[in-house]
């Protein structure tokens, strides 16, 4: 099975999901901008002393919420890898000694678990593998942090500490978040995950790098497995 090509439909739905959802958001922002109906700016009150600009609440809900759809296309992408490497563990037809030995193989999470599975299973191959699996972690790392958020007051979401240590520049951070020092600079508030456009379609191209690298090796997957039942069978 050309596990590629599925992939391609999930990411391409993915894209349309992302670039469609976040229109209105964004118009009713630039609504809210331009004082278009019924965002007129009210009448001049020289007795009103707020530099607050009108509707500013309007603005920041349709803010938060343009937002939140980045992060739901990340979930998205995150959950697509999770299947996809299910998938692919099905297609190799991957088997461990014992529950113990599978649980202990996917301690650091599944993406190191199937980086080290394909690296075993490629060979030499692997040496000149292109993939950033740092990135690929980073997408099923910030989906984490998000599902798991214990903010009940907004929906902003911010990296696990755990996350930046080990990712010291994460990828999901505004332009001005993207150079910082773990110790240093970590603002009271917790680092917030940024989700821009460029970022998120970045993302998405590398997880399609993934699928497709790992299917023009299909020969060396299919020799690999060969192998082991042939060495099961005389076992």
């Amino acid at each position: 099975m050309d596990l590629s090509y599925f992939m391609r439909e999930r990411t391409r739905i993915i894209r349309l999901f992302y670039e469609e959802a976040r229109i209105p958001f964004e118009q009713l922002k630039q609504r809210i901008e331009d004082g278009v109906s019924p965002f007129e700016p009210p009448p001049f009150n020289p007795d009103y002393d707020s530099e607050e600009p009108p509707f500013l609440n309007e603005w920041m809900e349709a803010e938060q919420t343009r937002e939140l759809v980045g992060m739901l296309a990340v979930s998205l992408l995150s959950d697509t890898l999770r299947l996809y490497f299910m998938a692919l563990e099905r297609e190799i037809g991957l088997e461990f000694t014992s529950k113990e030995a599978r649980k202990q193989h996917f301690k650091k999470g599944f993406v190191e678990a199937y980086r080290q599975i394909l690296e075993h299973i490629m060979g030499e191959i692997y040496a000149s593998c292109p993939i950033r699996f740092d990135l690929i972690e980073q997408v099923v790392l910030a989906r984490n942090d998000f599902h798991h958020s214990n903010d009940f007051l907004t929906f902003q979401s911010n990296h696990n500490i755990k996350t930046l240590e080990k990712h010291p520049n994460p990828f999901f951070v505004s332009e001005d978040r993207q150079r910082w020092d773990v110790e240093q600079d970590m603002p009271w508030h917790g680092l917030p995950i940024e989700v821009s456009r460029e970022r998120l379609l970045e993302a998405i191209t590398e997880v399609e790098k993934l699928a497709d690298w790992v299917q023009d090796n299909d020969a060396t997957i299919w020799a690999w497995r060969r192998g082991t039942r042939k060495a099961k069978d005389d076992g």
